[in-house]
């Protein structure tokens, strides 16, 4: 019952996970060093982007699972940006829990701008800047298959222009 009950779940995520391209809404944070940046830096390149906070259980929970689906996948390039109140208060976290993750904040706005509803909230953007997919909520980095789909969103080729 167990695993039908896990499969249900997997398979729920991963069609929630599909999205059709949307144009990505410009994003903006600052890094722990207080150094503005923004998406036109990761032009050309599929990245993801990862809304996140402190204080939030379902991140909190997450996080682990992130950290080492990241460390199995060095290729993947990730944005993760809190929307804690302060700087100091997602440095901590990142470093009491040894999260090998940059701290950088962003406010709840530039969140929503780009359809994070919840926390947490990732979004696959492809190299033309577009959300090729977002999910809102913890996601099963654990689990092979949507390891799979998440890679496979990072590696589309974009459709030819004529």
């Amino acid at each position: 019952m167990m695993r039908w009950i896990n499969r249900w779940m997997i398979s729920a995520v991963l069609t929630l996970f599909v999205w059709m391209p949307v144009q990505a809404v410009e994003l903006q944070w600052i890094d722990h060093n207080g150094v503005p940046h923004n998406m036109t830096e990761y032009k050309g390149k599929a990245v993801l982007v990862h809304f996140w906070a402190s204080w939030c259980g379902p991140c909190r929970h997450e996080m682990p699972l992130l950290t080492t689906w990241l460390q199995q996948h060095p290729e993947v390039t990730i944005i993760p940006v809190s929307l804690d109140d302060s700087m100091e208060d997602a440095q901590n976290f990142l470093t009491s829990n040894h999260f090998n993750l940059p701290a950088q904040l962003t406010d709840s706005s530039q969140a929503m701008a780009l359809g994070a509803r919840g926390l947490p909230t990732t979004l696959v953007v492809n190299a033309d800047g577009d959300i090729a997919a977002r999910q809102i909520g913890a996601l099963p980095w654990n689990k092979k298959k949507f390891s799979d789909t998440v890679l496979g969103f990072l590696n589309q080729k974009q459709d030819q222009q004529p």
